[in-house]
């Protein structure tokens, strides 16, 4: 019989397994072929300072929307084709678009739906 601790670190092991197999699969749907433009999220090394990935986006010809949570993640826009590609160029090591288990880019890990109401204004 498997005792408390054994069963814990297994039922641990497969959710962990579980997880890292969601995120592979999301990553490889979510990448974003290098003639890409428009809202992306680009990852860069850890390694590497936020002001040089900063700079990378910049020189990709793109603008830096916002830091995600994690540092080395940034929303950034072009309207330029070829923006993904330009951007792996700099130096990214991922640019992603939409995530197949995350609808969209908005907050941390927000939904937004497309379809909201347009706010009321009064003329």
């Amino acid at each position: 019989m498997i005792g408390n601790h054994a069963t814990a670190l297994l039922v641990g092991g497969l959710l962990a397994l579980i997880w890292a197999t969601a995120l592979v699969m999301s990553w490889r749907a979510a990448a974003l072929p290098q003639e890409a433009d428009g809202i992306v999220l680009a990852v860069f090394s850890p390694m590497e300072a936020n002001e040089g990935r900063f700079a990378a986006i910049l020189r990709a010809g793109g603008r830096p929307l916002r830091q995600t949570w994690v540092p080395f993640a940034w929303v950034a826009h072009s309207e330029e084709m070829g923006f993904a590609g330009r951007l792996r160029a700099e130096g990214a090591i991922a640019v992603l678009g939409e995530m197949p288990l995350v609808p969209t880019l908005a907050g941390c890990f927000a939904y937004v739906p497309e379809n909201l109401p347009k706010p009321y204004v009064n003329p």
